[in-house]
């Protein structure tokens, strides 16, 4: 049940022993009764294919409560080998949460990391492989997987995938961000725009009538300024932090220092009490932009998703790992 390639092997007839020559072996084992089949395993690896085997025959208590990725990663390879790899999910679930506690808390290696991502694979792991993926393309430079992933033939195919897949996703995430970033300055643009240049308490494109003093001389209309220069101020904060522009973020600036900086960034304090009905509403409709952006930053799938990997693109049925999938266009 747990192995086909294993159950195929014990499928074949048992070949009954020689017979024993000694007369008290003879006296205490029956002819009619089968022996167990031996089957020769010998290009395994012996430490990883015990554990696998402790898990197939429900030693638990003979497990470690700790092994490391090297150690995981045979594991994985065993497991698909032999098509086990569901079998034994529940007891190699441990170890992943273990590794990923650690490394969560641990600077960031990402040769560590990449391991991690191949024995997630390697194992059907499909909420610590999004965690993992993640965790690279968050902590990792901008086209970093470039020389960390392995590119040994001996790697399977579907490892070597992982390679542009990453290099991908990383891509589309630095664009989010640079998406993210327009949000917020997007109502600053159209605040310092033409079109927005108005006089107080007049409609934009339109000059109050000019109205006559005392003296005879007309009263100049007075441009509105309000908007003009709260998009400078809050321009400048974005700059301050390192947001804005997207030049300022250089080649060595990781997805998770930008995701860190658009969460600590604070609003400058800006009294907008002197605008008139015509002003665009930069406090509040930036304020409300901030808040989108961070709650996007916490539930956007920043890694990859096993079951849409495997399906090559987008998994038209419901995935293992919740997350929002771009909608399917049907031919």
């Amino acid at each position: 049940m747990a192995s086909s390639v294993f159950k195929e092997a014990l499928a074949t007839p048992v070949i009954p022993p020689p017979p024993a020559t000694d007369s008290s072996a003879i006296s205490t084992a029956s002819a009619s009764q089968p022996t167990g089949k031996l089957i020769a395993l010998p290009e395994d690896d012996g430490d990883a294919l015990i554990l696998v085997l402790y898990i197939l025959h429900f030693r638990t208590q003979a497990l470690p409560a700790y092994i490391s990725t090297d150690a995981l990663i045979r594991v994985g390879v065993l497991a698909t080998k032999y098509r086990c790899a569901h079998a034994i999910s529940r007891a190699t679930t441990q170890w992943f949460d273990r590794i990923f506690t650690e490394m969560s808390s641990a600077p960031n290696n990402p040769s560590e990391t990449l391991k991690m991502i191949q024995a997630s694979f390697l194992l059907d792991e499909a909420m610590y492989f999004a965690r993992f993926t993640g965790r690279y393309v968050r902590h990792s430079p901008p086209n970093g997987a470039k020389s960390a992933l392995p590119t040994s033939e001996q790697v399977p195919e579907g490892v070597r995938r992982i390679k542009s897949a990453l290099l991908q996703r990383q891509a589309e995430m630095f664009a989010a961000l640079r998406l993210d970033l327009d949000l917020l300055t997007d109502p600053c643009s159209i605040a310092l725009a033409k079109e927005s240049h108005h006089y107080i308490d007049c409609p934009p494109d339109t000059e109050p009538e000019a109205a006559d003093l005392s003296d005879g001389e007309p009263e100049k209309p007075t441009v509105c300024a309000v908007d003009s220069q709260a998009a400078p101020l809050y321009l400048g904060a974005l700059r301050d932090a390192g947001l804005w522009p997207p030049t300022a973020w250089g080649a060595t600036r990781t997805a998770e220092q930008l995701i860190e900086g658009f969460d600590r960034f604070r609003e400058p304090e800006y009294d907008d009490c002197d605008k008139c009905e015509f002003c665009l509403p930069l406090v509040e409709v930036f304020d409300q932009k901030l808040m989108l952006v961070k709650k996007l930053h916490k539930e956007r799938l920043w890694g990859l998703c096993l079951d849409c990997f495997n399906a090559g693109g987008v998994n038209r049925g419901e995935c293992r790992f919740a997350h929002v999938k771009a909608a399917v266009v049907k031919a």
